[in-house]
């Protein structure tokens, strides 16, 4: 048995050794403390991780359909592959995550701080993506932005 800490008081209890593919749909982890943990294929859909500490945590292949992930700590998180299509990640940190091959098609990600992330060949049409940070934030010619969006403007650098 695995207990998420959460800082609310609202630990949630969860069957197994491992949360490597998980369930977690719609589950209540608002201000959860998973700073490292491996989620690798876990399905967060519609689960409410606002302001949860992920920091350093594995979200590979992980499905993230409308989750909140509202003020978010995701520094140096990995959502390689992962299916983040209509979430909620405004005021997020996501300083150094990798987001590569992710799809964020329809993520609302105004005012999140990508500075650093990598984004080769991720689907990056999302909403509110001109007022986040991408100082820094690597991508490539794969990569898909919102039609009118200039990354190199924003601050993000195109890599081989």
């Amino acid at each position: 048995m695995i207990e998420i800490v959460c800082e609310t008081g609202d630990n949630v209890q969860v069957a197994g050794e491992s949360l490597i593919g998980v369930s977690l749909e719609n589950q209540n982890l608002h201000r959860a403390m998973l700073d490292g943990f491996n989620l690798k294929g876990a399905n967060l859909s519609g689960a409410s991780l606002r302001s949860a500490w992920i920091e350093g945590a594995t979200l590979d292949e992980a499905t993230l359909l409308k989750t909140n992930l509202a003020a978010v700590n995701a520094s140096n998180a990995r959502f390689v592959n992962a299916n983040l299509e209509e979430a909620f990640m405004r005021s997020g940190i996501y300083q150094g995550a990798n987001f590569d091959g992710a799809c964020l098609l329809g993520a609302n990600v105004g005012r999140s701080d990508f500075s650093g992330a990598s984004f080769r060949s991720s689907d990056l049409r999302c909403v509110g993506l001109s007022e986040a940070i991408l100082t820094d934030a690597i991508f490539d010619v794969a990569t898909t932005w919102p039609d009118g969006f200039d990354p190199i403007a924003a601050g993000a650098k195109l890599v081989s």
